[in-house]
Formats: C-alpha cells, sequence, structure tokens
C-alpha cells in the first residue's frame, strides 16, 4: 500500500474523519506492521494529543516533513501571490499540516526513523527549531532575509522552507525550485541547502541552485567562493558522492543516473534571471516551454513529441512573453498559437537534436 495513503488514513483517524471502510484497511496495515512502524503510529498520536504543539526539529526529521508537505494540495490560492506561513498553519483540510508533522518521521528510510519527533526533541540538547515556508507562484519572485543575515532570492513557482533562528552545527534550508543564495559566512557553522536528498554545503559565497521536480536535472552555479554538492550517500565531503564547485562553475546533477559534472560560465549568468533575463544555450524546447510557462504563469503546450527535441539559444531582457516566442520562432523550429493563458507550439519539430540560434 502506498505511504501516502497511510498518510492519509491516520490523519483522517485523529481528525476524527475515518469512515468505517477506511477503518478496516488501516487497521488491516496495523496487523502486518513492522515494530517500527507501529512504534511511529503510536508516537503520531501523542503528538497530536500533545497539550501543546510541537515544532518541528532541525535534521532529517525536518527534511522529511518537507518531502511530505511537497505531496500536499497548496494551500494559498495561486492567484494571491508569494504567502509566508508557518509549516504548522493549516491547510485544507484544516488538519493535513499539522498531521504532515506528525508524520514525517514515517517518511524516513531508517537512522532518524525510529526517533520520530518527540523523541527528537528530547534527544537533542540545541533548542528545537521552527521552520516557516516561503512560496512563490508562477510569474512572481520574492526576496527572504534569513536570520543570520543571508539573503535568498526565489524565482517563480518556488518553495522555500526556513528556520526562524539557526542553532546547531549546520544552517540548514530546504528547497524545491530556483533560488540564489548570498550566505553569510561563518566558519563554524555550514549553510545547507537541501534539495530532495541531494544537499548544497557552503560556508559564506553566492550562488543559484535549480531543483524543479518537473526538471530531469539539480543544478547549482558559483558566483563567489565554492559550494560541496553531495549527493545521496555517505554524506562525507570528502566521499566521491561530493563535488566541489568554483566561481564561473555550474554542477549538473543527472536524476535518473545519479551522475553529476562541472561547466564552465559565467557568474552573472548564473543569477541571470532575478535581473529579468532569461538565457537559452542550446536548450531543448520542451525544457523553453517549461520555463516559459514559469516566468509568464501561462500553460504552454508542444503540439507534437518531435517538437523537444528541437533546442534553442537566446538571451532575453524583460521582454514581454509575445516577445520572447516570436523572436524564438524566428529560428524556424516552430510555429506558435498565443491565446490569454495559452501558448500551443506548433510544426513537425526537429528529427535530430540540433541547435538553432
Amino acid at each position: 500500500m502506498e505511504l501516502s495513503t497511510i498518510h492519509e488514513l491516520i490523519g483522517k483517524e485523529l481528525a476524527g474523519e475515518l469512515t468505517p471502510e477506511e477503518g478496516e484497511v488501516l487497521a488491516a496495515w496495523l496487523a502486518q506492521a513492522t515494530p517500527q512502524e507501529r512504534s511511529t503510529y503510536e508516537a503520531t498520536h501523542q503528538y497530536w494529543h500533545a497539550p501543546t504543539t510541537p515544532v518541528v526539529s532541525s535534521g532529517e526529521t525536518a527534511l522529511a516533513l518537507t518531502a511530505l508537505l511537497a505531496r500536499l494540495p497548496a494551500a494559498a490560492d495561486a492567484s494571491a501571490g508569494p504567502v509566508v506561513r508557518p509549516l504548522h498553519a493549516p491547510p485544507a483540510p484544516w488538519w493535513r499540516s499539522r498531521v504532515a508533522a506528525a508524520l514525517a518521521s514515517l517518511t524516513l528510510a531508517g537512522g532518524a526513523a525510529g526517533y520520530g519527533l518527540l523523541a527528537y526533541r528530547q534527544a537533542n540538547g540545541n533548542p528545537p527549531l521552527t521552520y516557516e515556508q516561503r512560496s512563490t507562484v508562477r510569474g512572481a519572485t520574492a526576496k527572504v532575509l534569513l536570520a543570520d543575515g543571508t539573503a535568498v532570492w526565489l524565482n517563480a513557482d518556488t518553495r522555500f522552507w526556513y528556520p526562524t533562528e539557526f542553532s546547531g552545527r549546520h544552517r540548514d534550508v530546504y528547497l524545491e525550485g530556483e533560488a540564489f543564495f548570498e550566505v553569510t559566512p561563518n566558519q563554524q557553522h555550514a549553510f545547507v541547502v537541501h534539495v530532495g536528498r541531494e544537499q548544497v554545503r557552503v560556508l559564506g559565497t553566492s550562488f543559484n541552485v535549480q531543483a524543479y521536480p518537473e526538471e530531469s536535472t539539480v543544478e547549482t552555479a558559483v558566483v563567489t567562493g565554492q559550494v560541496a554538492f553531495i549527493r545521496a550517500g555517505t554524506g562525507a565531503p570528502q566521499s566521491q558522492d561530493t563535488l566541489y564547485v568554483l566561481p564561473d562553475q555550474r554542477m549538473v546533477f543527472t536524476k535518473q543516473t545519479a551522475s553529476m559534472h562541472r561547466e564552465q560560465g559565467e557568474g552573472r549568468d548564473f543569477k541571470a534571471w532575478n535581473d529579468g533575463v532569461l538565457i537559452f544555450q542550446e536548450t531543448p524546447l520542451d525544457e523553453v516551454a517549461r520555463v516559459l510557462a514559469r516566468q509568464y504563469a501561462v500553460r504552454v503546450d508542444l503540439e507534437n513529441d518531435q517538437l523537444a527535441r528541437c533546442r534553442l539559444s537566446g538571451r532575453f531582457t524583460n521582454q514581454s512573453l509575445r516577445e520572447v516566442v516570436s523572436l524564438l520562432s524566428l529560428t524556424g523550429a516552430f510555429g506558435f498559437e498565443l491565446s490569454t493563458d495559452r501558448v500551443l507550439l506548433t510544426g513537425p519539430g526537429c528529427s535530430n537534436p540540433i541547435a538553432r540560434k
């Protein structure tokens, strides 16, 4: 049974909304649950019925919560613009976010899963951290100033989790989408950006991270300083799972193969989106379509799959959607139909991946 289904059933049980049929399904799962799963289930009930709502603690538990919240429906209306809310703010239905926090430990594969939220708070000598979320909708950007003075610029369609105060060995934040960071130096406390199971770790630098879930890659590009990209594995900085990235370099991590490599580039281009600049460099047309959809808050469709094989290059500064699409279409790679909220890219496509400039 899908873990997300179990999360939903436990949430309904805690909220008193479980149907008799759903109760039978949950009981069947409990009957064959492992001791660790049953222990976590019981700890979840303790969390829910606690006199005061515990806060999210740092480390693996917060990462699990991030992964779980990403699968829940968005709490904010897409037309409302960027929002800031505590992670325990009640989305619809009202109990989901609190249940998400209570169930976070269920998403862990090992290690910390045996602790659960309550035990983690008691065992950790550092004060617990309260995480907030900042979200941007399509077509919008935002700036966040963290407690240590670090500045973060969020690109469109991005979710960012960060603590109201930093404590402990690391300064942990969590990202889904794209953001540019100017990190306040602190040699004793590394700044760690969690992107799924991977990490971007720095002491003090400026860099960009692109980690949209719908994209096939995660990218980290450095303007100043040095960044360590750590893929899921040992997590040891000196291991083969770590790749160091220097100024004017971009690291590309391919999700499907877990491979990573460095590319040379221009530091100023890595944060160009923050200045209203779109840059395409032999970019597949389907990726161009996703970028345009995020930046202009519009639906962009390809008439056929062959169009995705076309590659485009171009640089656009604060130009309208119609201007960008019109100029790109001059390459002859595609035609287009533009309406109020949709762009349809038309044409036979490209039989072979080629660069069009």
